[in-house]
Order: structure tokens, then sequence, then C-alpha cells
């Protein structure tokens, strides 16, 4: 079992290495303990929207540690040991990083930041059921979105990501693709700095954008500009390659992007195809039937995850 692990170890090394050369030359990658990876197939079957129901408690992960097949250890299951433990033990390097307000977070209802707060359980639901099921059908990006603006879908976003960077197993990258109205570094509090529209015109490499926000396992890829033709940027060869790049970098990522509302521009629409599946975030007292009928109607393409209930007397709803 020890050759296997200082095999594997040498062998980590030697990619770290590589990896961390070539994110130099090329748009930079934030995370150097992780190796890349070619894309994983999406998955078939459609999941279908339906009526929003409180969700189980069962939390997702798995601790890290030595695995085995009887009593011979698995060389493969040792492997995968390894890389879980150095996913639980990221270093950033070449990623700038932006230690958090809590006083900023909470004004602006973002809540998973702090796992001994007791109002993240309505988060950690929604991590376990979205991870379970788009481990299930091998789904690595994932887009948020809402019918129109005002219902939450980017507190959603950040309150979800942080849940899921809390395990010790996943990595996540957040993406502000909410070009026209992009909020992600507002409600972070993030000072302003390199921005994706800045890569986006050539200015600086993708490297000098992505931020950790001071919690292991999660980037932030904040905008602080708006952007007026928001629909032909997110249908530009540079931006589809972007998504591909920071899609397959790294084995353990997931991907969130936080896009427009769909009913007030074709922005998001525009975009859904290079996602593997979506997430509609809907508001209570706010969004109406209507809203939600035209909205499933145009994702009726796509492969829906689910939906979620926000601003809900009970807490958030969501019926994945």
């Amino acid at each position: 079992m020890e050759r296997i692990k200082e095999a594997v170890l040498r062998a980590r090394a030697k990619r770290a290495e590589a990896e961390e050369k070539a994110e130099t030359e090329t748009s930079g990658g934030q995370i150097d303990s992780l190796s890349d990876s070619s894309a994983t197939p999406a998955g078939q079957g459609p999941l279908a929207v339906t009526k929003a129901v409180q969700n189980d408690t069962t939390e997702a992960g798995v601790q890290a540690g030595e695995a085995s097949v009887g009593n011979v250890p698995s060389t493969m299951a040792a492997t995968q040991a390894l890389e879980a433990t150095s996913v639980a033990e990221i270093k950033y390097k070449q990623t700038r990083v932006v230690h958090l307000n809590p006083q900023h977070l909470e004004r602006n209802r973002i809540i998973s930041f702090s796992k001994s707060d007791a109002r993240t359980i309505s988060f950690d639901r929604l991590r376990t059921q979205v991870l379970r099921t788009m481990r299930d059908y091998g789904w690595r990006t994932l887009a948020i979105t809402s019918p129109t603006g005002g219902c939450g879908k980017t507190t959603v976003a950040l309150n979800l990501a942080l849940s899921i960077a809390h395990q010790t197993e996943q990595t996540v990258l957040l993406a502000d693709f909410d070009l026209r109205d992009p909020q992600i570094a507002e409600y972070l509090g993030l000072p302003e700095a390199a921005s994706l529209v800045d890569y986006l015109n050539g200015d600086i490499p993708l490297s000098q954008v992505f931020v950790n926000p001071g919690i292991p396992r999660l980037t932030l890829l904040p905008n602080h500009k708006a952007v007026l033709n928001a629909t032909e940027t997110l249908m530009t060869k540079k931006m589809q390659n972007m998504v591909v790049d920071i899609r397959n970098r790294y084995e353990s990522r997931m991907v969130i992007f936080d896009l427009p509302p769909l009913l007030t521009t074709d922005d998001a629409l525009a975009f859904l195809p290079q996602v593997d599946c979506v997430l509609l975030v809907v508001a209570s007292g706010q969004t109406s039937k209507s809203e939600v009928k035209d909205s499933v109607r145009l994702l009726q393409n796509n492969y829906v995850l689910g939906s979620v209930l926000n601003k809900a007397d009970e807490g958030l709803v969501n019926n994945i």
C-alpha cells in the first residue's frame, strides 16, 4: 500500500508541475493540486419540473480515507483516496484570495458562509439533491436562472456554491454570466479589480480574473462591468472555448453559472446549450403561474434539474 501511495504521489507531483506551467501560459487555473481531465459526456434522461415539496435531510459525501476490497487495498481506491485528500487540502498559488466580511454577507442573505448557522440546512439539502442528481447523470455544469428579476437566483447560486464547497471531495466554480446586471461581486463585497469583461475584451488573461473568497474548494469568476451586447457576447467563440476550459480543467470541479432571467432577455436562452442542466428559481408571492409556465416552455429543450421556491415562509423549498 505504501508503494502505491508513493507512486501516486510522484505522478501527481509531476502533473501539478506541468499544470502550473500550462496555466501560466494559457488561461490560468486556480487549483494547483488537481489534475486535468477530459469532458464527461452528459447523461440522458430529462427531468420534469413538478410541484415543489420539502426535501429529506440526507447529507451527501464520504470521508476521504483508505479504501480496500476485502483485505487487499485496491490501487484505484488508493488513488481515489489520495485525490480526495488533495481536494481537501487545496492551496491557491496563482488565484487572488479575498477574505469576505461576514456582516456584509449577512446583509445580502449569504448565510452558507458559516457552517455554524442553522439556517444553512435549506441550502445543504439543496446541495445534496443537486450533487446526487448531477453525479447520477454525469453532469458537471449547472445554470441557475429565474423567470424575472428579483427572484433571488444570485442569492441561491451563492449559497449553493458555498454549501458545495464545504464538502471535502468537491470543488466548485461560480461564474457571473448575468452580463447585463452582474451582482456576485457586489453581494460578496469583492473589491473592484480584474473582471470577466476585461478578459473577453482581450485586456488580461483569465487567470487574473479568478478569485478565491477565503474558502477552500471555491473559486469565483466575477464580473464588475455591465455588457450591453450580452447575447452576442455569450455566443462568441471565445466564450464557448472558455466554458469548455473551465469545465474540463479539473475532474472534481462543478461549474455553476448565474444567468440572466429568462423572460426579460434572450441572454439565458443563447447560453443554455453550453450547460448540462438548469435550476429554475421562482419567488413566493412574486412569480406568477403564467411566468412559471412561460419559463418551463422556454426550457423544454434543456435538462431541467428542478425548481426552487425562494422567499417562502417555510424557507427554501425545491422539487429536485
